[in-house]
């Protein structure tokens, strides 16, 4: 009797205990608005950007300057570029441009006219520099009833859009600290770069002006700003880690040099890129060189 008793009694408790489970279960399923399987945390917590090691000065024993130039239309370079519409992402994303133009926009961070970082520039003026200009035809109804409808054409100047931005140049310097014995770089700054097209169809391209990268409040902006990463979609990247570690790609347009002048001024198409490709080359073997073994 008693070994009846017991039986039913655990069979009452399972019977309740998968009914609470359940309506805890069902709750949380209700109640939860998580856009995962499991509860998402530190969401609204501020990055802090990477801080670089300090470098003296007496410590430099190698130095070399570079402009480089970033192609978001290039495979590595698309997280740049994308998503279009920073409206329509549901990830929280936004692509490059839409991320300076909002800080700019509200004042958190300043834009300088050239890569000097000396005068600071206006966002709007810079903005409105880049829109469209193409010239349209349109009609007009004739002022005679049985005439056919007037032609003419107009130039029709439109504002720039965010996938107007395909591409960024870098200015750089390369180094060799001997107190850490090792070849390294920091960014000084990068510019969006987008294009102008003319009354005969014909384009060039249009800076944006020159983000200086050191910046306190541009290196929180970017720490803070997260972007698509290809390989791992629970490691979040930021626009600040990219920078950091270089995961991009580019070429070099321009380096120190005698006659101050840019690669495309005395090369063009593929002999241009064998010469960054020669620059690459050399800066690399710049750090093998300077030791012995």
């Amino acid at each position: 009797m008693k070994k009846i008793s017991l039986l039913v009694f655990s069979a009452v408790m399972l019977f309740i205990s998968g009914n609470v489970f359940a309506q805890v279960v069902e709750e949380e399923e209700n109640t939860s608005n998580w856009d995962s399987f499991y509860e998402p945390t530190n969401n609204n917590k501020a990055k802090k950007p990477f801080v670089y090691p300090y470098v003296r000065d007496a410590d430099v024993v190698w130095q070399q300057r570079v402009w480089r130039l970033v192609d978001f239309r290039e495979k590595m370079n698309q997280p740049f570029y994308y998503p279009v519409d920073a409206e329509t992402d549901n990830q929280g994303r936004a692509n490059l441009f839409t991320v300076i133009d909002r800080a700019l926009t509200e004042g958190l961070i300043k834009v300088y006219e050239d890569d000097e970082f000396k005068v600071e520039a206006n966002w709007e003026k810079l903005r409105a520099g880049a829109g469209k200009s193409q010239l349209q035809t349109f009609y007009r109804p004739s002022d005679d009833l049985d005439g056919e409808d007037i032609s003419y054409d107009s130039l029709v100047t439109s504002g720039m859009a965010p996938e107007d931005v395909k591409s960024m140049r870098i200015k750089e310097d390369w180094y060799v600290d001997k107190q850490r014995s090792v070849r390294d770089v920091r960014i000084i700054g990068f510019s969006l770069v987008t294009a102008i097209t003319r009354e005969d169809g014909s384009s060039s391209p249009y800076p944006l002006g020159w983000i200086r990268y050191n910046d306190p409040a541009v290196r929180n902006l970017l720490a803070n700003s997260e972007m698509y990463n290809p390989r791992n979609d629970v490691q979040r990247l930021s626009y600040d880690d990219v920078f950091v570690k270089r995961l991009f790609t580019s070429y070099i347009t321009r380096t120190t040099n005698t006659y101050n002048r840019q690669i495309s001024a005395y090369l063009t198409g593929l002999d241009a890129l064998f010469e960054s490709d020669a620059i690459e080359e050399e800066i690399f073997n710049r750090e093998q060189d300077m030791w012995e073994y």
